[in-house]
């Protein structure tokens, strides 16, 4: 299934044969000044469709996964949320390239978890999301696996990056975050990531207040992603 905001729909030309395109539900214009689905309505019709695995994966995602890659992930997803770093090419035909430890372009769960999950206000095609997958995971206890494989290709492509998005994603993911400070702290991420998280949960309300608030939001909160980050990966993998 492919869900995409209603101007999208019309280009989107004839799909491969069992691809269904969805209307997503509107709002992610209005609230992040670019045209995007909420991960919360795409996640949630993978629900409503019922297979026991389910997953998301960004539009510019090329999937180049034999039947073997395909199955490996699968199991694998039947027992924990995988969350795939992209490999960037250049073109379809390169064999191979750097990948990009952060951000993941593929996320794949079983159906019960997917369920448990609290994604409202987050954005596909905005920062941030695939972070607070991560960490919503994390804090219900749930087992989270960073997963590399050759097969999640990211083609190149000009760049849509807002910094203005990326601090409003940020707000929202911190406004998540603070009733939910204890479970962070159940985690053990560590000192960095702790003051990190505390210091964007009081200033990221404030941030029009002035000079020099929204630098030290993106700041912090490149910070605080990067910790994120290692500590998703003590579970990591790869798949060749």
């Amino acid at each position: 299934m492919t869900v995409n905001p209603a101007e999208e729909i019309t280009a989107l030309g004839e799909l491969p044969t069992g691809i269904d395109a969805a209307e997503a539900a509107p709002g992610v214009a209005d609230a992040y000044g670019r045209s995007g689905t909420w991960v919360a309505d795409a996640l949630g019709r993978a629900v409503a469709a019922g297979a026991p695995v389910v997953g998301i994966v960004n539009a510019d995602i090329r999937l180049d996964l034999d039947s073997t890659r395909r199955a490996a992930l699968l199991e694998r997803a039947g027992r924990a949320m995988l969350v795939c770093n992209r490999m960037d090419v250049g073109h379809a035909a390169q064999e191979a390239g750097p990948f990009y430890r952060y951000g993941y372009d593929l996320v794949l769960m079983p159906r019960g978890m997917a369920a448990r999950l609290s994604l409202e206000g987050f954005a596909l095609g905005v920062p941030w999301w695939d972070y607070w997958v991560v960490l919503d995971a994390l804090m219900l206890g749930l087992p989270v696996e960073v997963v590399q494989c050759r097969g999640v290709r990211h083609l190149a492509h000009a760049q849509a990056w807002s910094q203005p998005a990326w601090r409003r994603a940020l707000r929202m993911l911190m406004a998540n975050l603070g009733p939910r400070r204890a479970e962070l702290g159940r985690l053990g991420m560590g000192e960095v990531a702790e003051a990190t998280a505390d210091l964007l949960v009081a200033i990221a309300p404030r941030e029009t207040e002035g000079y020099p608030l929204d630098e030290m939001m993106t700041v912090a909160g490149t910070r605080f992603g990067i910790e994120l980050v290692r500590f998703a990966e003590r579970h990591a993998w790869s798949l060749d």
